[in-house]
């Protein structure tokens, strides 16, 4: 199985990137863990908890569209900017020591690009409004994201209500 990614949903299939499990599984970790180093802001912070969530059903991720993201919309530039630098801090390796593996970077690298110019490109326009507020509204009390951001002890990853994307 894959997980297919687009800019926007309706973005044609030739825009699109298709991920082996595995492949995604590692992407969404390094992403997790150059993000959780760079986040400044609570907006960056869900975004990148909700890129952790993804990787959580059974280790297994259908894919999304980056325009279906948590995106606020009053901060939407500087989080945008924000995953292009999650992105090239991921390919520069940030976090990666913390793992338990050593990523294969010659299978990563193109992915990560794919995710860079894809944050590129995307536009305010392009985001789902009701995305944040869906994700908020479906939370527990007890969220990581109500509660504060916290962090793996061993990443340094935001947690989400499954734990840590790096432990599991």
């Amino acid at each position: 199985m894959a997980g297919i990614f687009s800019i926007r949903r309706s973005d044609p299939a030739e825009e699109q990137i298709s991920i082996s499990d595995t492949g995604t599984n590692v992407l969404l970790t390094v992403l997790v863990l150059a993000g959780s180093a760079l986040a400044e802001t609570d907006s960056q912070r869900r975004l990148i908890v909700w890129l952790a969530e993804q990787k959580l059903n059974e280790g297994v991720c259908s894919g999304f569209s980056l325009s279906e993201m948590p995106w606020e919309a009053e901060s939407f530039e500087a989080d945008r900017q924000f995953m292009v630098r999650t992105a090239d801090a991921a390919s520069q390796r940030t976090g990666w020591q913390s793992l338990n593996y050593w990523p294969n970077a010659k299978a990563l690298m193109p992915m990560l690009g794919w995710f860079r110019k894809g944050f590129v490109r995307l536009r305010a326009a392009d985001i789902n409004a009701a995305a944040l507020p869906h994700w908020l509204d479906e939370m527990d009390g007890d969220d990581p994201v109500l509660n504060g951001f916290p962090r793996c002890k061993k990443h340094r990853t935001y947690l989400t209500w499954n734990g840590c994307i790096a432990c599991k």
